[in-house]
C-alpha cells in the first residue's frame, strides 16, 4: 500500500497516531488526493472521527477542497450519510420556506430539482412544505407540490 493509501485509511478508521506519523514523515500528503480525488479529511469527516479532522486541518488540510467525483467538500462529507436518510441543513429548511412565503418561483424550483424528498417535509416550524406551497396563493409554486389553490 502507498503512503497515501496507508494515511486515507488511517484516516477514514479514526486511527490518529498513524495519520501524524504517516504526516510526521511525509507532511506534503495532507492535501493529497486519492484516486477518486478525495483527501484523508474526506475520510476523516465522513466517518466523523474529529479528533483526526482537527489534526488534519491544523497540519494544514484545505477544508474547502472538493473531491473529483462529486466535487465535494469534506463538510459535504460529513453530512452525506444523514442526507441519505432525508436530513437537511436548517438553513436550507429555512431558505426553503422562505422561497415558497416570498414566491420565489425560481429558487422553489431549484430546491427541488436538488433535494426533491423536500416536497414531503416539514419547515423547521413544523408547518409542512406543501401547506405552505398551498398558503403562499402562488399558483406555479402549488402546482410544484401537486397541490390546488384554496378557493
Amino acid at each position: 500500500m502507498s503512503d497515501l493509501a496507508d494515511l486515507t485509511k488511517a484516516a477514514e478508521n479514526g486511527a490518529l497516531e498513524n495519520v501524524r506519523a504517516i504526516l510526521n514523515a511525509n507532511p506534503s500528503l495532507v492535501n493529497q488526493k486519492d484516486d477518486s480525488g478525495a483527501t484523508a479529511l474526506h475520510f476523516a469527516a465522513f466517518n466523523g472521527h474529529r479528533d483526526v479532522v482537527y489534526f488534519l486541518l491544523d497540519r494544514g488540510a484545505q477544508i474547502n477542497c472538493t473531491d473529483g467525483k462529486f466535487g465535494a467538500t469534506p463538510a459535504g462529507w460529513a453530512i452525506e450519510y444523514l442526507r441519505e436518510k432525508g436530513g437537511y441543513l436548517a438553513i436550507e429548511l429555512d431558505d426553503f420556506a422562505y422561497a415558497i412565503e416570498t414566491g420565489d418561483v425560481r429558487w422553489v424550483k431549484r430546491f427541488l430539482k436538488r433535494f426533491p424528498g423536500l416536497r414531503e417535509e416539514s419547515s423547521t416550524n413544523g408547518k409542512t412544505f406543501q401547506q405552505l406551497a398551498l398558503e403562499s396563493g402562488n399558483r406555479e409554486i402549488a402546482g410544484l407540490f401537486g397541490v390546488a389553490e384554496a378557493g
